[in-house]
């Protein structure tokens, strides 16, 4: 009768065993699926955050400053109209990646009283900055000059991104890459106000 409870036991063993080992093997086999999700719901939130507009933050400050065309640039003739300011650099590769959606949007948008502002952090010369311009044909305003930035629009990172409502207050804030349909959705928003 030992033998048998002995031989019972062995069965069970064996069946736990085969079971670990199935399970061992499926989760090495599968492992990467919800490393994968995980990371592609990571990266949709970081590229297409939820844009809450329910609250200004402060008042946008009021910049005056040279653009590179030359012209005087002042947040404050842009009253009334939604204003998205981008704070950017030509060594930023999330940069390069948001530009072309917002030369879109701006062409788009155009008529609808939305402006896109750009302020280059670059510490070069203009000519790296132009060459940008021209390469992404930049269809807004860029003002060159990191002391603008860190003045009116401080931080340590780039890209960052303020949308700016009628009245002049700045009612959402980005830092890091944000693209076109995220943007465009916010803007609406702004507009429809």
């Amino acid at each position: 009768m030992s033998t048998d409870s002995s031989s019972a036991g062995s069965s069970t063993g064996t069946a736990q065993s085969s079971l670990l080992r199935r399970v061992g093997r499926f989760v090495w086999d599968y492992w990467h699926w919800p490393v994968l999700l995980g990371a592609a719901v990571y990266l949709y939130l970081q590229l297409m955050p939820p844009i809450d507009l329910s609250e200004p933050s402060s008042p946008a400050p009021s910049v005056t400053a040279q653009t590179l065309d030359g012209d005087t640039f002042r947040l404050s003739d842009y009253r009334g109209d939604i204003v998205v300011v981008n704070v950017w650099a030509t060594w930023c590769p999330p940069c390069r990646v948001e530009m072309p959606g917002f030369v879109d949007l701006q062409a788009e948008m155009k008529e609808q009283d939305v402006q896109f502002i750009g302020i280059s952090v670059d510490r070069t010369g203009d000519d790296l900055v132009r060459d940008f311009v021209t390469e992404y044909e930049i269809n807004f305003p860029t003002i060159h000059d990191p002391r603008v930035a860190a003045r009116h629009f401080p931080g340590n990172t780039v890209p960052r991104t303020y949308l700016i409502d009628r009245e002049g207050q700045i009612r959402y804030e980005h830092t890091g890459l944000i693209l076109k349909p995220a943007l465009r959705d916010a803007i609406e928003d702004l507009l429809a106000e």
